[in-house]
């Protein structure tokens, strides 16, 4: 990872979401536009709004390659999974907020009100942290509390208890686009210490992909494709994870499986009756995990 700039696949990932208003039509699963600023120069540049005869030939392709619009919906379907669960517990008065592996994540821009009230926490590699922090405005930048933290060599719960969390009252996680990067123990080890800071009614939202032995040769084929691309930069997949071993993992550190939508689920959820392009992998699950 080049330390100037962020996470290649973070980058990538906040495209996308910027894509989907582009390509797809309203109402937007998620729309995203608010991550345009934190974008490279040359990101920007690529995400100009499409003429409506390259809009309509991307769409055209995409119709009979749908895989070429499954990334771009996975990406906004776990986001709007995340909305829905965040409006939820806010609801139900969670007022401490942790976003792992936050990225490009624009929480502190759409909801200012968070990050104002001293509760969102942003939690990530120091490099990604370091060049975020530089292209946020510098009011919103001084109301997060971040947390720069290696997943794979620091502990988590004491860095998120030298930030403040408050380990009393239930905290709503935010940890998407992660798990598939790091090392099957390192995501164990995450959960346990998340689970040593979260009180009973604490939440985790996440993502996480389907190992190749679950899946049609066709999803297999995307997910190899996949896993090339992201090697090339430097980030490789290291943690596909199914159903079952997903929960005994949370289990050992003290979450219970409460959803995890296999693919069909979420399409009826949020693509039925679409009349756009947007897809979404078999590969793609998205979890809600509960500490009892």
């Amino acid at each position: 990872m080049n330390p100037q700039r962020p996470s290649r696949t973070a980058e990538g990932a906040a495209a996308l979401r910027v894509w989907h208003t582009l390509i797809d039509d309203p109402p937007h699963v998620f729309d995203d536009r608010a991550v345009r600023p934190l974008l490279s120069g040359p990101t920007r540049l690529m995400l100009r709004n499409p003429p409506g005869l390259m809009r309509s030939a991307i769409r055209a392709r995409e119709r009979v390659q749908p895989e070429l619009a499954a990334l771009r919906g996975q990406v906004v379907l776990r986001s709007r999974f995340t909305e829905e669960a965040l409006e939820a517990a806010l609801a139900a008065g969670c007022d401490q907020v942790v976003i792992l592996a936050a990225g490009l994540d624009t929480t502190a821009l759409r909801r200012p009100e968070l990050a104002q009230a001293g509760a969102l926490f942003e939690v990530d590699h120091p490099a990604t942290q370091a060049w975020k922090q530089q292209r946020l405005p510098a009011d919103v930048a001084a109301t997060v509390r971040f947390v720069a933290v290696d997943f794979e060599r620091e502990a988590l719960d004491e860095k998120l208890l030298a930030a403040g969390i408050r380990p009393e009252a239930p905290m709503f996680v935010n940890w998407l686009g992660c798990t598939y990067y790091l090392e099957p123990e390192a995501v164990t080890a995450t959960l346990a210490a998340l689970g040593r800071v979260a009180a009973p009614g604490s939440q985790i939202v996440l993502d996480h992909w389907l190992p190749d032995a679950e899946l049609r040769w066709r999803p297999r084929l995307l997910l190899a494709g996949v896993r090339f691309a992201v090697a090339l930069q430097q980030e490789p997949l290291r943690c596909l994870l199914g159903a079952d071993e997903l929960a005994s993992r949370a289990a050992e550190g003290g979450w219970t499986v409460v959803e995890d939508l296999d693919a069909a689920q979420q399409r009826q959820r949020w693509l039925a009756g679409r009349t756009d392009t947007l897809a979404l992998p078999d590969f793609a699950r998205l979890a809600r995990l509960v500490r009892i």
